[in-house]
C-alpha cells in the first residue's frame, strides 16, 4: 500500500513538472526537426546541404575530369529534389538546386569551345601520308619489276616447293613474295633464333629469319616511317614481305617453350623488302648507315617542312611560348624542334636520346588518340639558386655595389618555371586532369623543358 502511494506521488510530480515546462515554453516554439509553416526545417536543409558539399568536394578533387554519380551524389540530388517539390519558392531550396545543377554539369567534365584549326594537324598528316604513299607506290612497283626480271622468282608462294622434290641448290638466292607476312603475331623462336612463319601444314611453310641485319634494316625503316610520318601502322595488318631463300630447316612454327605443333620442313627466307599496304615501302640497304630506308626517307624533311607552322624556338621565348612550340612540334611531327625544346642535359647521351624517342612516340599516340588541343596556363617562376639582380623587390634595398658583390660570390643563376596545361578532345571535353610542366633556364638564357615525358 505504501509502495503504491509513493508511485502515485512520483507520477503526480512528473505531471506537474511537464505542465510547468509546457507553460514556460514560448508561444509558437516547435521541435527542432519540425519544418516551419512556410519552409523546410534546419535538419532538412542541413542534411541536403551536407551531401551537396560532399558532391562539390568530389568535383573539385576530380579537377575537370568526368565521373559517374555515386551514392552520395545521388542522395544529395534526391534530398534537394524532395525539398524543391515541397517548397518550390523557398530561396534556400532554390539556392541548393542551383548549386546542384552546376555540380551535375561539372561532373560531366570540363569543356571548352575547340578552335576550328585544333585538328588541322590531323588533316595535314593525311596529306603527308598521301605524299609518302605516292613515293611508296612508285618505288614498290619499280622494285617488283626488278624482282620479276630476276632469275626464276617465286611470285606465287603457295603451295611451296616440296622439300622432297626440290633441293636447296635449286632455290637458294631466288626471290619469293610472301603476301601474308604477320609480325609479331606469327613470330616464334627456334634454337635461340627468331623467325616468322608464313603458310600452313597443307600449303607448306616459309620461315623468315629475323636474326640478321637484313631484318633489322628493313624493319627499323618501317618504324622510322611510323615515328616521323604516320603513327597509324598497325603491326596486326598483313604486310607483303619479299625475301631471298637461304636454306631449308625442320622447325615447330609455334611461339612458347612448350611446342604442340608438329615440326615441319620450311624454306628459310632472308628479308629484302616490306610493303605495308596504303602506308609505306621499306627496302633493306646493307651498305647504308641505317641498314635500310623507307620510300621518301631521303626527302623526309623536305616534304614535311611544308607542313610546319613553327620551325624554331626564339631565344627570348617565355615558358608559356616554349610549351606552345613544344606542343606544335609534336602535332606537326617536327622531331628536331621537339628535341630543341628539351633541356640539353636530358638529351646529351645515346641512352637519353633513346628515351626522348620513346616519349616522342607516346606523345604522338596521345595526340592521335586522346586529345587535339592543349590550353597552356600562366607560368609561375622562382629562383633555384644564384642571385637574380633583376628581382624588383630586392632591388629596392640593395645598391649597385651590393648587387655586384653578391653576384660575384653567387652560383650561376638558375630559374625554374611551372606551367599547367589542360588537354581537350575534338568534342571539347577535358581529357584527364591538368598536368604540371617544369622548365628551367640558366643565366637568363633560353627556357627548356625538363619533365618532357609528362603527358598533357
Amino acid at each position: 500500500m505504501a509502495w503504491t502511494l509513493r508511485r502515485l506521488a512520483v507520477r503526480g510530480a512528473i505531471g506537474v513538472m511537464g505542465l510547468t515546462l509546457a507553460l514556460a515554453a514560448p508561444a509558437g516554439a516547435q521541435p527542432k526537426d519540425k519544418p516551419a509553416a512556410d519552409g523546410p526545417g534546419k535538419q532538412e536543409l542541413s542534411g541536403a546541404a551536407k551531401r551537396l558539399d560532399d558532391f562539390e568536394g568530389k568535383v573539385k578533387r576530380m579537377r575537370g575530369q568526368p565521373f559517374p554519380l555515386g551514392f552520395t551524389e545521388k542522395e544529395a540530388l534526391t534530398r534537394i529534389e524532395a525539398l524543391r517539390q515541397k517548397y518550390p519558392d523557398h530561396p534556400e531550396v532554390a539556392a541548393l538546386a542551383e548549386r546542384a545543377r552546376l555540380a551535375i554539369i561539372a561532373s560531366k567534365g570540363q569543356t571548352q569551345e575547340v578552335a576550328p584549326d585544333a585538328t588541322a594537324y590531323r588533316n595535314s598528316e593525311k596529306k603527308m601520308v598521301e605524299l609518302f604513299e605516292a613515293q611508296a607506290k612508285g618505288q614498290w612497283e619499280a622494285f617488283l619489276a626488278n624482282v620479276k626480271a630476276s632469275k626464276d622468282p617465286i611470285l606465287k608462294a603457295f603451295p611451296s616447293p616440296s622439300q622432297e622434290e626440290v633441293g636447296i641448290d635449286d632455290l637458294a638466292g631466288r626471290y619469293v613474295v610472301l603476301e601474308d607476312f604477320a609480325y609479331p603475331r606469327n613470330e616464334f623462336t627456334e634454337m635461340g633464333s627468331p623467325y616468322v612463319w608464313v603458310g600452313g601444314g597443307t600449303t607448306g611453310y616459309y620461315y623468315v629469319d629475323l636474326s640478321g641485319r637484313a631484318w633489322l634494316g628493313v624493319y627499323e625503316a618501317v618504324k622510322r616511317y611510323r615515328r616521323f610520318v604516320n603513327q597509324d601502322v598497325p603491326e596486326g595488318l598483313a604486310w607483303t614481305l619479299v625475301g631471298k631463300i637461304s636454306g631449308v630447316q625442320l622447325m615447330s612454327p609455334e611461339a612458347g617453350e612448350k611446342k604442340t605443333v608438329p615440326v615441319r620442313w620450311g624454306w628459310t627466307v632472308e628479308p629484302v623488302a616490306i610493303r605495308v599496304p596504303g602506308r609505306t615501302f621499306a627496302l633493306a640497304d646493307p651498305a647504308g648507315p641505317e641498314g635500310g630506308q623507307f620510300a621518301g626517307e631521303a626527302k623526309l624533311e623536305e616534304i614535311k617542312s611544308t607542313f610546319y607552322t613553327v620551325k624554331e624556338v626564339p631565344p627570348d621565348a617565355t615558358p608559356e611560348k616554349v610549351m606552345e612550340i613544344f606542343i606544335k612540334a609534336i602535332k606537326e611531327k617536327n622531331y628536331k624542334l621537339y628535341l630543341d625544346c628539351i633541356d640539353p642535359a636530358r638529351r646529351g647521351t645515346g641512352k637519353a636520346l633513346d628515351l626522348c624517342m620513346y616519349h616522342w612516340e607516346w606523345h604522338q599516340h596521345r595526340f592521335a588518340t586522346f586529345y587535339c588541343e592543349v590550353k597552356v596556363g600562366k607560368a609561375l617562376t622562382h629562383v633555384l639558386k644564384g642571385f637574380d639582380e633583376g628581382d624588383s623587390l630586392e632591388s629596392k634595398f640593395l645598391t649597385e655595389a651590393d648587387k655586384a658583390k653578391i653576384k660575384k660570390t653567387s652560383e650561376p643563376l638558375e630559374e625554374e618555371a611551372q606551367v599547367q596545361t589542360e588537354a581537350f578532345d575534338e568534342r571539347g571535353r577535358q581529357y584527364g586532369s591538368p598536368k604540371p610542366h617544369v622548365l628551367k633556364r640558366v643565366e637568363k638564357k633560353r627556357w627548356y623543358i625538363t619533365n618532357y615525358p609528362q603527358p598533357f
